[in-house]
């Protein structure tokens, strides 16, 4: 559809522009060659179909106006003026319609301007270009107006954007300042050392079975924990990392703050040799301060299994109670 546009822009454009005036002599006055020209209208008609059956209306009616100064083709000249003025008026709201299905509205405003104003052209073919002139004004002011409400959806969509992004960072601030206070409350146990991974699995099982005992006097064969002890006494696989957290597209180390301010405040650090008949467990409790630090060391039986179970457990008790005293202390 856009190859017909150029054309249509052509054609339409010569029928909207005004045609100079043609002098009488231009519209009379012919070269006489000889006798059988006499009736030059004759001629002019058949150049005006010619041009008729081409679709070139402009010219067409050119040559049946210069026919209709004479009588004796006025009448046929009169009908082809007007026939050749309706199809140029036709043309033209044919072209502004492509205008409109191409989504051309420039150009259509241009065309139903020009042919709205022009006197040369009939009434009604002026006030339909009016009334199509009305809907494309109105076609951009829509056009327009869907920009500027997209603009504005944009930007309303951003501003959500940023206070959701605002918003859950506060959030995450808040979780990890949490994590960092509660680090620093706490009692904790790392991994205990030992030659195989069998003995230190062993030995770290027994801590947490006396942890979990040690709230229940009828199972626990040492002192009952006060419950807040038990909230705050975590190993270390049991505590949440702190990852570093980015707000507004700026990366903020909360991992390598966790580290600088969340020091708990008991740490708890030890291992077992393993070695037998008769080996030994230790375990360092440091506390922040190093006010209450101290140091566990028990033998453990190793040549029978269920003694070895038993003594390691009661190092398991030495060792939570020794942290708990320590953290009660500073």
């Amino acid at each position: 559809m856009k190859t017909r546009l150029p054309m249509l822009a052509l054609l339409t454009a010569g029928i909207l522009c005004p045609t100079p005036a043609r002098t009488a002599s231009e519209l009379v006055a012919k070269p006489v060659v000889n006798a059988a020209e006499v009736n030059s209208c004759d001629g002019e008609l058949k150049l005006a179909k010619k041009f008729a059956d081409l679709g070139n209306w402009k010219d067409a009616e050119t040559h049946f106006a210069a026919a209709a100064n004479e009588g004796k083709c006025q009448p046929q000249a009169l009908a082809g003026i007007e026939t050749a003025k309706n199809q140029e008026e036709a043309i033209i709201l044919q072209a502004g319609q492509i205008y409109e299905s191409e989504d051309e509205w420039s150009k259509a405003e241009d065309l139903y301007k020009a042919a709205a104003s022009n006197p040369g052209i009939g009434a009604a073919t002026r006030k339909v270009a009016g009334e199509r002139l009305r809907l494309v004004l109105q076609a951009q002011a829509r056009g327009k107006s869907w920009p500027d409400f997209r603009d504005s959806l944009t930007e309303s969509v951003k501003d959500v954007a940023g206070v959701t992004v605002f918003f859950l960072s506060l959030v995450l601030l808040l979780f990890t300042v949490r994590s960092v206070w509660k680090s620093r409350q706490a009692i904790l146990i790392h991994p205990f050392n030992a030659p195989t991974d069998e003995l230190a699995k062993g030995l770290n099982i027994q801590l947490r079975y006396a942890r979990a005992t040690m709230n229940n006097p009828a199972l626990s064969r040492a002192a009952q924990l006060p419950p807040f002890l038990i909230e705050n006494l975590n190993f270390a696989d049991e505590v949440e990392p702190i990852e570093d957290l980015e707000i507004a597209g700026s990366k903020i180390p909360f991992s390598s703050l966790g580290r600088l301010f969340g020091r708990p405040r008991v740490r708890v650090t030890g291992g077992f040799d393993g070695v037998g008949p008769v080996a030994n467990a230790y375990s360092i409790v440091q506390t922040h301060n190093s006010r209450a630090d101290a140091f566990i060391r028990r033998e453990i039986r190793t040549g029978v299994p269920n003694d070895q179970r038993l003594d390691l457990l009661d190092f398991a008790y030495d060792v939570i109670v020794k942290a708990s005293t320590a953290y009660a202390d500073i």
